[in-house]
This record gives structure tokens, sequence and C-alpha cells, in this order.
């Protein structure tokens, strides 16, 4: 849940900018621009700011819109159940009842006992109080899962169209970058990744899990986000790209990926001699720092967007923040290409 004072923070910023057209302008400004503020007579305008602070708060919007759109698919549920109850003649407390409550099992005795040895530290001393905490826990997990399932089995029926415009930052992308699928994929998924960063690491089988569901449908482009905190890290994104020169980045890309605490100099270049590069040009290209320039691009596009840790992705100008599991690619790719579909027919 997003802190109160973001919301009413970011509120109070859209009604600033919404009600500024309205309010007496003390200066003179192009024609059509909001001005939010004046300093020595002179116009600030929300193009202005919005340059100024836009990327800072794209992750703020972000939260906001997945908060309007839980609370949307909220709504959308209470009203398939109490269309579901009144066709069952029921009330919407004894549909419940009678969907997820009656429908969930209680927790055998092995499962509690279980339970209870594995997280034995983490419990009250007492065995028959342990045991009662973990049955209301794992109850409490059943029922959960179940209202989760039902409300899947409701929707899953009609048709559900989210109109809302989600917020959308802009990548800029040099056009040489790493890249996987096709240019006219009408989903874009930018990576912004560190090769000694376990979690980026973990995300390689979520996106190879993207690329064999969506196919062309997405296109993958890897951009750089070497932390100081990993010591080899900026020396492997330069590699990755003297291989690319050579037509290997994802070769080694994915070598890095399996072998994070293996990106020494040496380690690098005998791994570049193992997929038949041209050691001695790869090794000048790591030596004299011939992809610095690349990796800094990469760097300042990642503070631009306010991305400070990795990994990040930004689907369709869209933030995907963390580690994510598939299913969280899959809910803003799937809106992606049906937003597109609906597009192409109008």
């Amino acid at each position: 849940m997003i802190p109160i004072v973001f919301v009413v923070l970011a509120l109070s910023l859209s009604s600033t900018l919404a009600c500024a057209q309205q309010a007496k302008t003390p200066a003179p400004a192009e024609t059509g621009a909001v001005v939010v503020a004046t300093i020595a007579g002179q116009p600030i305008t929300v193009d202005e700011l919005e340059k100024e602070v836009g990327s800072r708060l794209v992750t703020l919007r972000q939260q906001i819109y997945q908060v309007q759109s839980e609370a949307i698919r909220e709504i959308a549920f209470r009203r398939q159940l109490e269309r579901a109850a009144a066709a069952a003649g029921v009330s919407v407390e004894q549909l419940m009842q009678r969907e997820v409550t009656a429908k969930v099992s209680p927790p055998s005795e092995e499962e509690v006992a279980q339970v209870v040895q594995q997280y034995r530290s983490r419990l009250p001393a007492d065995e028959e109080q342990a045991k009662t905490v973990v049955l209301q826990g794992l109850t409490q997990q059943r029922l959960q899962q179940r209202e989760a399932a039902y409300r899947e089995e409701l929707l899953a029926g009609v048709e559900l169209r989210i109109l809302l415009e989600p917020p959308r930052a802009s990548v800029r992308l040099a056009g040489h970058e790493p890249a996987r699928g096709p240019a006219e994929a009408p989903v874009t998924v930018v990576e912004f990744s560190d090769f000694q960063c376990p979690f980026c690491a973990r995300s390689q089988a979520v996106l190879q899990q993207i690329q064999g569901t969506y196919g062309d449908k997405v296109r993958l482009v890897f951009k750089h986000l070497p932390l100081d905190m990993h010591k080899d890290a900026r020396q492997a994104a330069e590699a990755s790209l003297c291989a690319a020169d050579q037509g290997k980045f994802w070769e080694l890309h994915d070598w890095m990926f399996a072998n994070i605490n293996q990106l020494a100099k040496p380690q690098l270049i005998a791994q570049a001699t193992a997929l038949g590069l041209d050691v001695d040009r790869f090794t000048r290209c790591l030596t004299e720092g011939e992809k610095a320039d690349e990796v800094n691009a990469d760097m300042m596009t990642a503070r631009e967007l306010g991305i400070t840790g990795t990994p990040a992705f930004v689907v369709n100008g869209r933030m995907v923040m963390g580690a994510q599991p598939f299913e969280a690619f899959k809910e803003v790719i799937d809106d992606e290409i049906a937003r597109a579909s609906a597009a192409a027919r109008r």
C-alpha cells in the first residue's frame, strides 16, 4: 500500500497543474503553456517542471495507477459477486460461505506438525500454542488462495478493460543496444541490469519465459547499470559490448549471468577465447576502455528515469521494478498487446 502522504503529495501536484490554467497568469508565456510559478516576473511552465521532476515521479505515478487499477478490479469483483448471488437467490455473504469458506479443507495434523517443526524457533515455546498459531495461519492462507481463485472464476466470463492510461517513461535508446526480437514488436521490454547482481541473474529465466510465451510480439533491449557495490560489474558491462562488436554479446551475457562471481579480467578473457572471439581485439577493447562511453550513456539514462537499483525494466514506458515473477510482466504485456490491438482497430 502507498503511504498516504505520497498519494496526497501526488494528488496535490496534479491538482496544482490542472488548476494552473484557471489561475491568473502574472507573466507572459508561450501560447498554451501552463504557468505554475514565476521568478522575477518570468514564468516557470508545467513543461519545465515536468522535465525537472518527471522522471522522479514515474515510480510514484505507477504506484498510484496500480492502486487505482486494483480498486477497479475490486469494484468489478463486487459487481460480479452481487450478480452471482442474485442469480443464486442468496446473499453475498452466503455465496462467499458456499464458494470460499466451505471449499477450504482444514490442514491435517501432519501438515501442522511439519510446519511447527520447520519454524520452531519462531513460534511460541508451548507446543499447543505453536500448533494453534500454525493452524490459524495455514487456514487463513488457504482461505485467501480460494478467494483469489474464486475472483478469477467470476471475472473470467466477462471482459474487464481498464481504460486508465498508465504512466509512461520515455527511454532514450541509441539504436545500437543489444536486443532480441523484432523492432516492430508491439511491446518493448528495456532491461537495466548488472552482471554481478544475483537478482538480475535470477530474472533471466523470467525473460526467457517471456520470449517463449510471446515470441515476436516482444522485443527485449539490454542496457547497463553496473552498481558500485559490485567490483567487477563495470568491467563486465564493457566486456559484453566488446563481445557485441564480434557478434557474441548474448553468448557472453549468458555466461556472465551464470558465473556472476567469476568476472575478473583474466576470466573474461578466458571466456572470450572459449567463445572463439578475436582475443587480441577483445582484450584491447576492454583494456583501453573503448566501451566506457556507451556504459556511461546507459547509466545516465537510468538516472534520468530515477532508476537506482537493478534489475529494473521499462515495458513500453511502464516501470516494472525488481526481480518480479513472470505473472507481473504478463499482466503488463497482455495489457499493452490489448491496447495495441484496440488502437489498430480504431
